[in-house]
């Protein structure tokens, strides 16, 4: 049976779980001598985060592959090396399943070439997602309670600068968002405002004249007026689950 192989792994991850490329690799060829399958290749993606798949050159390469039929099976040194989404992984199951490749995991026994290694895989991506959500709340809190305590969260916010663990205003940028504000308010598109900056002496942080997306996130009612990003997110799920149902 024709093989491909995949493996990720992030800065983080490496240096707090030991779970090298290599290790990953060793294991799958491992994998697939034992069960008697072809090897092809095995695609990587390395210092990557599992969080977004456009990002992700190997995973792009691995839905290429899938597309063209160049595999029978795809083996992963565990589910979570693929995604902690539940909608990814689900997702690319149906995808695998349309062109007749099966998935199996060195780790977990992941098999979905029979219905209840499919139940198997499942529950694994359905405890994934619950680890990834876990995750996300604990550090929601977390920043929350940081913010509550007066400690900084994230980096400097332009305007501002830190003094020990407290945000203060910066005199000089403060100046470029009430000039950025003003000319706002005066109906100046974004590109004009960025120029009036330039013609005026202001700056970025970086010394260099700022781009309109920079001057977004200085005007704190710009999102407020043109942002519909919860109307978007909302599209693009319905017509992603259309698209796999």
């Amino acid at each position: 049976m024709r093989t491909m192989g995949y493996v990720r792994v992030s800065t983080d991850e490496q240096a707090r779980e030991g779970i090298s490329l290599e290790n990953q690799k060793a294991r799958i060829a491992a994998y697939c001598e034992y069960r008697g399958f072809t090897l092809t290749g095995i695609i990587e993606d390395a210092g990557i985060s599992g969080g977004k798949n456009r990002a992700r050159p190997g995973f792009i390469e691995v839905l290429n592959k899938v597309e063209s039929g160049e595999a029978e099976a795809l083996v992963l040194y565990s589910l979570e090396r693929l995604s902690r989404d539940m909608l990814t992984l689900l997702a690319l199951e149906r995808l695998l399943d349309e062109h007749d490749i099966e998935l199996h995991t060195v780790e977990g026994e992941v098999n979905t070439s029979t219905p209840d290694g499919f139940v198997n895989f499942a529950m694994k991506a359905f405890l994934g997602e619950m680890e990834r959500r876990q995750v996300k709340y604990r550090t929601k809190k977390a920043m929350e309670f940081k913010k509550a305590q007066g400690s900084i969260v994230g980096s400097v916010p332009y305007g501002y600068r830190r003094l020990k663990d407290y945000l203060v205003p910066e005199e000089g940028e403060q100046k470029v968002i009430a000039l950025a504000k003003s000319l706002y308010g005066a109906s100046y598109c974004l590109s004009e405002i960025c120029r009036r900056l330039t013609e005026q002496g202001y700056f970025t942080r970086n010394g260099k004249p700022f781009t309109v997306e920079q001057v977004k996130r200085i005007l704190p009612d710009y999102e407020k007026t043109f942002s519909h990003s919860n109307t978007r997110l909302s599209q693009n799920i319905r017509g992603f689950i259309e698209a796999i149902a």
